[in-house]
């Protein structure tokens, strides 16, 4: 399992660096996946937060960014009739893939369209055909 979540997290790591994968290795791995990942933001640093594709559930998704060596991992969950947003688990994970802080800490944040979590609601409302999006 480690290695697994360890290969993620490179896999992340580039993505969200360089904007695309180098073809070797995991880049190689990782290039025939790129549309897995969505740009829906950028941090203070500017570097890229990412929405997950495929692990989109209903009206639940995750965000991914870059956190010092590793990354970090936000799920949300959206309300989309109601344009509301609520924040189920943050995750930070090392460079190798092991867990390093996690709070399930749940509750509601506050929507704003043009964040990260509001760009990244916008895309799952309207894979599920919300009314609205």
């Amino acid at each position: 399992m480690c290695f697994k979540i360890g290969g993620i997290v490179g896999a992340i790591a580039i993505l969200l660096s360089n904007g695309s994968a180098i073809a070797e290795g995991v880049g190689a791995a990782i290039a025939q996946d790129a549309q897995r990942y969505i740009t829906v933001g950028h941090d203070k640093l500017g570097n890229s937060v990412a929405l997950d594709t495929k692990t989109i559930k209903g009206t639940t998704y995750k965000l991914y960014g870059i956190y010092g060596d590793g990354i970090f991992e936000t799920t949300f969950d959206a309300s989309c009739t109601e344009s509301r947003l609520f924040r189920n688990r943050i995750a930070i994970y090392g460079p190798e893939g092991q867990l390093l802080e996690e709070d399930k800490e749940k509750g509601e944040i506050a929507f704003v369209a043009s964040s990260s979590p509001g760009k990244g609601m916008k895309i799952v409302c309207q894979k599920i055909g919300a009314r609205g999006w």
